[in-house]
């Protein structure tokens, strides 16, 4: 099934997030560049305006309170960016900050028993927002025939929009087998790593990422193999989008589920692995397929990063239709 054929005249809003947690202790540091580097790349590379209609820039050195990416004003910001949306409007959302997991206590919709979720700044005073609010406040709010694109440059991102449909086309619906590599040699060469010498901060924060992509392996070959569809879907089964009208939403994740995202430095600059991999990916060439898309994004993070990109969609899409923001 292709997707809906959007024509130019839509309008185009977006909502760029980055949170560095500025003086805590979970201090990131690219995040902001992140949600920078984005606005510039859509105002130069898609002609998005930068007007208050148009666009918000959410960040936590913002000296506008109502620009802070706290709970009250990310919700606040949701809304924004559905209220009016009209059919063949173009709305982005990305998001570059911590992402974390808590008990699935409102629907048992997944198997492990887990929503993931974002992080805002104050996230240790209002909690964190959830994959199912998510779900209700970007998705279940999107009028018909609007297309909603969102990056989740943070860790637990998999299926962070609880999305019906992931696309899969490699072997175990996840992760082909030379990725499936590079992620164990990393893991062998950190514990080596970590066998050697004293333990230190540094060492045992080291362990932690190791833990991530252990469990990440785990859950990659744990269980029967994916059962795609003849265009490489693997059908979700998170409950609101059993009972939804299906929406033009696509959400481009920076790892599975079960791993963490990279905070690192190009060329000097702190940033996203995920952000700086789409930006250079999408500068080189804005024609590319979703399909195309997603392997270059995966080949990017190879022999660098263990994370595995993601892509689901409300309904399925043509793979090899060329991706739009």
């Amino acid at each position: 099934m292709a997707g809906a054929n959007f024509t130019s005249s839509g309008r185009k809003k977006a909502l760029l997030v980055g949170i560095n947690y500025i003086g805590s202790k979970h201090a990131l540091a690219g995040c902001i560049n992140d949600a920078h580097n984005l606005q510039n790349f859509l105002v130069q590379q898609y002609g998005y305006k930068t007007d208050q209609r148009s666009m918000l820039v959410m960040t936590d050195d913002n000296k506008d309170p109502r620009y802070v990416p706290t709970t009250k004003n990310l919700l606040g910001a949701f809304h924004w960016l559905v209220y009016d949306a009209r059919p063949g409007d173009h709305l982005f959302f990305s998001y570059s900050g911590h992402g974390g997991q808590v008990p699935d206590t409102n629907d048992n919709d997944r198997a492990s028993g887990m929503d993931d979720t974002i992080c805002p700044v104050d996230f240790e005073q209002s909690g964190q927002i959830d994959s199912d609010l998510l779900h209700k406040a970007l998705v279940t709010a999107l009028p018909d025939g609007v297309k909603l694109v969102v990056v989740m440059d943070c860790c637990h991102s998999g299926t962070m929009l609880e999305l019906p449909y992931t696309y899969a086309p490699d072997e175990n619906g996840q992760m082909n087998p030379k990725e499936a590599i590079q992620v164990g040699i990393k893991v062998f060469t950190g514990v080596t790593h970590l066998l050697q010498g004293g333990f230190s901060a540094s060492k045992i924060q080291e362990a932690k990422g190791l833990l991530a992509d252990v469990k990440g392996l785990a859950h990659m070959f744990s269980g029967s193999p994916a059962t795609t569809d003849n265009n490489g879907y693997k059908r979700e089964e998170f409950s609101e989008a059993k009972t939804e009208t299906p929406k033009e939403a696509y959400l481009i994740a920076g790892c599975l589920d079960a791993q963490t995202s990279a905070d690192t430095s190009f060329n000097g600059q702190a940033s996203g692995a995920l952000t700086y991999a789409l930006l250079n990916v999408l500068r080189e060439n804005k024609q590319l397929s979703y399909e195309q898309l997603l392997a270059q994004l995966r080949g990017f993070m190879q022999g660098k990063f263990s994370q595995v990109p993601q892509l689901s969609c409300g309904k399925p899409v043509d793979p090899q239709s060329t991706f739009t923001l």
